[in-house]
C-alpha cells in the first residue's frame, strides 16, 4: 500500500515574498502525516533494531552518570555502551523495568572493574618506587652506622660528658658494635670501608705510614670487627726522627729502617687482605639484597591492609547489587512469559530477641 502524499501548498504560499517564512501546515497535511506515522514500523534489519533498542540506554540516567567523562580518571563511554549492548543482546529486555535492570547490571560490572583498577593502583604505589626507596634506605642506614661508629672519638663519649652517665658503658658499646656490624650489611657501607682502606694504602705507598687522622677513622670503623688490625692502623704513624749525627747509633738506625720497611710491608699486606674480605662481602651482600628485593616486591603484590579492607567491602556491596538485579530481571522475564514465579524468600539472619 503506497503512502498518501501530503497536500500541496497554494501558489500564494510559494510566492517570492513568502519563501523564507514558515507556513502553517494545512489540516489535510496534518492528517496525512498522522496516517503515515501509523504505517511506520521502524527499522527492518537486525542491526537497525539493535541500534534503536539501545537508544534508551545511551540516553538513560545510568549511562550518563556511571561513566567518568572528564579529568584524569576519564573512562570510555564507548566501552560502557558496548558492555550494555552485549548485555542487551543476552537478556533481550522488554519494557522500562527490564531495561532499567539491564542498565543496573551493566553499572555493577562497570564499577567492579574500577575495584580492580583501584587494587592495581594500590599495589603499584609501592612497587613502582621500590628500587628507589631501597637505595635511599640503604644509603641512610650506611651513613647512620658510619657516623655512629665514629662517635667513639668525639667528646660525646668521654667520661666527663653529661650524656655519658645516662646509659651504661655496656649499652653504649653494644650499640656501637651493632652499628659497625650493620655497616657491613649493605653495599654503601662496604663502599665507605673500602674507600677508607684505599686511602690508607695510598698513604702507606706515598709516606711509608698511615696518617693519624686516617688511623683514627680506621680504628673507629674496624675495632669491633677486627680489633688487631684496627690497633695496628691506629699506631702505624710516622716514627720518631732519628739522630743521624751519632756514629754509634748508625747501626741501630739501619736496623730500625729494616724493621720499619718490614712493618710497612706488613701493613700494606694487611690492608689488601681486608680489601679482599670486603670484596667477598660485597658479592654476598649483592646476592642477599637481590633476594630481599624480590621477596619485598612479592610481599607488595597485595594492597595494604586498610586498602584491602575497603576494596573488599565495596566489592561485596557491588556483588549484592549485581545478583539482586539479575534475580529481579529473571523473575520479571519469567512472569512476562507466563511462568509461575513464587515470591522471593527473605531470610533474617539476625539474632533473636
Amino acid at each position: 500500500m503506497s503512502l498518501e502524499e501530503p497536500a500541496k501548498d497554494s501558489p500564494a504560499q510559494s510566492s517570492p515574498a513568502n519563501l523564507f517564512r514558515k507556513q502553517p501546515a494545512s489540516e489535510r497535511k496534518i492528517q496525512a502525516n498522522r496516517r503515515n506515522a501509523l504505517r511506520s514500523t521502524g527499522p527492518k534489519t537486525e542491526r537497525g533494531k539493535r541500534t534503536v533498542a539501545r537508544n534508551a540506554i545511551k540516553h538513560g540516567i545510568l549511562a550518563r552518570e556511571v561513566v567518568i567523562t572528564a579529568g584524569d580518571g576519564k573512562e570510555s563511554s564507548e566501552e560502557f555502551h558496548a558492555l550494555v549492548g552485549q548485555l542487551w543482546e543476552e537478556y533481550e529486555p522488554v519494557g522500562v523495568v527490564e531495561e532499567s535492570l539491564v542498565q543496573r547490571i551493566a553499572a555493577c560490572w562497570w564499577r567492579t572493574a574500577r575495584v580492580l583498577r583501584a587494587e592495581n593502583g594500590e599495589i603499584r604505589k609501592r612497587l613502582d618506587t621500590l628500587a628507589m626507596d631501597r637505595a635511599l634506605r640503604n644509603s641512610d642506614n650506611a651513613n647512620r652506622d658510619l657516623a655512629f661508629s665514629q662517635m667513639a672519638g668525639l667528646d660525646l663519649y668521654r667520661i666527663e660528658h653529661q650524656g655519658y652517665q645516662r646509659s651504661s658503658l655496656t649499652n653504649r658499646w653494644s650499640a656501637m658494635q651493632v652499628a659497625q656490624s650493620d655497616l657491613r650489611n649493605h653495599l654503601s657501607g662496604l663502599a665507605k670501608l673500602s674507600a677508607l682502606l684505599q686511602k690508607a694504602k695510598s698513604e702507606v705507598a706515598r709516606d711509608g705510614c698511615i696518617s693519624e687522622e686516617t688511623g683514627k677513622e680506621i680504628f673507629h670503623a674496624f675495632y669491633f670487627w677486627d680489633y688487631s688490625f684496627a690497633l695496628i692502623c691506629r699506631y702505624a704513624g710516622r716514627p720518631e726522627a732519628k739522630i743521624e749525627d751519632r756514629p754509634s747509633e748508625k747501626a741501630v738506625g739501619e736496623q730500625t729502617d729494616r724493621k720499619r720497611a718490614a712493618f710497612v710491608s706488613f701493613i700494606d699486606e694487611s690492608i689488601d687482605q681486608r680489601l679482599e674480605k670486603i670484596s667477598t662481602l660485597e658479592h654476598d651482600v649483592k646476592k642477599r639484597e637481590s633476594l630481599t628485593a624480590d621477596a619485598e616486591a612479592r610481599s607488595f603484590s597485595l594492597p595494604p591492609a586498610d586498602a584491602t579492607d575497603k576494596l573488599l567491602r565495596y566489592e561485596a556491596h557491588l556483588d549484592r547489587q549485581l545478583y539482586r538485579a539479575m534475580d529481579q530481571l529473571e523473575r520479571f522475564q519469567r512472569q512476562r512469559r507466563g511462568e509461575n514465579v513464587p515470591p522471593p524468600i527473605n531470610i533474617n539472619l539476625g539474632r533473636r530477641r
